[in-house]
């Protein structure tokens, strides 16, 4: 799905009523009955329904909300607490009104069982102040459940900030488009589980916007031909480790063979190697200059043997040091196929500055979480998350890389400026060697030679499917990396059966 400005949805209502003909008073009655069918199906037993209406078009959907839950033999009421609503909304209320819906002046909270929130759409511009902003913090401590309309009253529907006061939704109903609140944290706390639903707003409307949620039926499997053989399914190199943190490169080693990678090899410290050679089967070693953590003459190894290699993952665990600043260098001139810089490679890369990757030709994918995106770019960790979207998007195409921004959402952006979200995920998974895992799988996809966007978007999805597997077999505080890594075959099932109507892990 498109995911859109608060600016490009109203264009897009401007061009269905202007080129295509739907009147507003259609859309509204259109998102009412979206919001309805969620309400019914969320709060089946809520008989006494408050709808707050604001002077707007959210307003309007939230009174053709009221009107309908009356028609179907609930005890609804109406309170507008900003004054008589305008436009279209007026309308709705004279209508409501006529259906024998009441309005109210004034809101016991508390004596009904839902709250539908319509006071702003997503025109709204925050701080919500004087009587919106009393409304809504008399919504939140009234203890009742909350379904909001399009966006929970006092957000701002283009960022992830958290904007008080603001309605704690437990459900959020959209139109036919997530908007960026919807999305990041921390203001997707208060949007609850989010709902898009179709206002008959034609697709094509958004044809032209870079940002995008990943979906399971967009993503290209891998295919196996009857001849392929082990080669031809990638053979990847992946270089990393010192003393104390050679489990990286080693669940990123398990993770790209569970994927499908054809051929694994890990490069690390001669000294470190006995060790990978004892926690790996499956995949091989390659024994590196270095002691304890890799040497500058590991460089020239590396570079020469490329040409047996379809892809690189390179930096867990190898520590931050000045020598390791000169490797990153060296090996990002030097290496001539797709490469993926994770962790300390990235810590180093940040030393040296991204400046460095402006001289590579071959694709380039760096995978920072927060923090280590803070450490390339200088902007506070904090500031990061609200704004990951439009981040991920400007640091991809200023410096001509893939970036896959981790967090509890992961961002991809792209050279040319797209943009995909994942919500696919658990909170389980905020544990050490998760992200080796994702570098490995990624790196897996990468080296067998599927599009480099298109392995983004599959191993991303693939990665957050696994974990919430793998949570289901274990723990939410008990999950374990390793755990995460033998759950992808089964979300490579999950992605093969999924039919578009039931996105849900049984």
């Amino acid at each position: 799905m498109k995911i859109l400005t608060s600016q490009e949805m109203a264009q897009i209502d401007e061009r269905a009523r202007r080129e295509v003909g739907i009147p507003t008073l259609v859309l509204m009655e259109n998102a009412a009955s979206g919001v309805v069918s969620v309400l019914l199906e969320k709060f089946p037993k809520a008989k006494r329904i408050l709808v707050v209406a604001g002077k707007g078009n959210n307003g309007g959907d939230g009174i053709a909300v009221a009107r309908r839950l009356k028609n179907l033999g609930k005890e609804v009421e109406i309170f507008t607490p900003l004054g008589t609503p305008k436009g279209e909304a007026k309308i709705q209320l004279r209508i409501a009104k006529r259906f024998g819906v009441k309005v109210r002046k004034k809101a016991d909270y508390s004596s009904f069982d839902l709250i539908v929130d319509a006071l702003f759409g997503t025109g709204f511009r925050p701080p919500a102040e004087g009587k919106a902003g009393e409304v809504i913090e008399e919504i939140n401590s009234s203890g009742v459940p909350v379904l909001s309309v399009d966006v929970p009253s006092g957000l701002s529907a283009d960022s992830g900030h958290l904007f008080e006061p603001s309605v704690r939704a437990s459900v959020t109903v959209t139109f036919q488009f997530p908007k960026v609140c919807h999305l990041l944290f921390p203001a997707a706390k208060r949007c609850g589980e989010v709902r898009v639903v179709d206002i008959s707003i034609p697709l094509s409307l958004a044809e032209g916007i870079k940002r995008e949620t990943i979906e399971p039926e967009s993503l290209l499997l891998p295919k196996r031909e009857p001849d392929t053989y082990k080669t031809r399914e990638g053979h990847l190199l992946i270089v990393g480790g010192s003393r104390g943190k050679t489990g990286a490169v080693a669940m990123a080693a398990r993770a790209a063979t569970r994927t499908g990678a054809g051929l694994v090899t890990v490069g690390v410290p001669e000294d470190l190697d006995d060790i990978l050679e004892t926690l790996l089967v499956e995949e091989m070693t390659l024994p590196l200059p270095g002691g304890d953590r890799l040497s500058y003459f590991a460089v020239e190894r590396i570079l020469e043997l490329q040409g047996r290699f379809s892809a690189l993952v390179f930096g867990m665990g190898m520590g931050r040091y000045e020598e390791g600043q000169d490797i990153v260098r060296e090996i990002v001139e030097g290496w001539e196929k797709p490469l993926l810089i994770d962790a300390d490679g990235l810590n180093n890369l940040a030393d040296l500055g991204p400046e460095v990757l402006k001289r590579r030709k071959a694709p380039t994918v760096l995978t920072p979480h927060i923090g280590e995106f803070s450490r390339l770019t200088g902007i506070p960790s904090e500031d990061i998350a609200p704004k990951q979207i439009d981040l991920a998007a400007e640091f991809a195409s200023e410096w001509g890389c893939y970036l896959v921004l981790k967090g509890a959402r992961t961002v991809i952006g792209t050279p040319e400026g797209k943009v995909f979200v994942s919500t696919r995920g658990t909170p389980a998974m905020a544990k050490g060697g998760v992200g080796d895992v994702l570098s490995g799988v990624l790196g897996a996809l990468i080296g067998k030679g599927i599009k480099i966007e298109e392995a983004l978007k599959l191993g991303v999805f693939l990665h957050g499917v696994a974990g919430e597997l793998a949570e289901k077999e274990s723990h939410r505080e008990s999950l374990k990396a390793t755990e995460l890594i033998e759950s992808i075959p089964r979300a490579y099932r999950y992605i093969e059966k999924f039919s578009g109507g039931d996105d849900t892990i049984k």
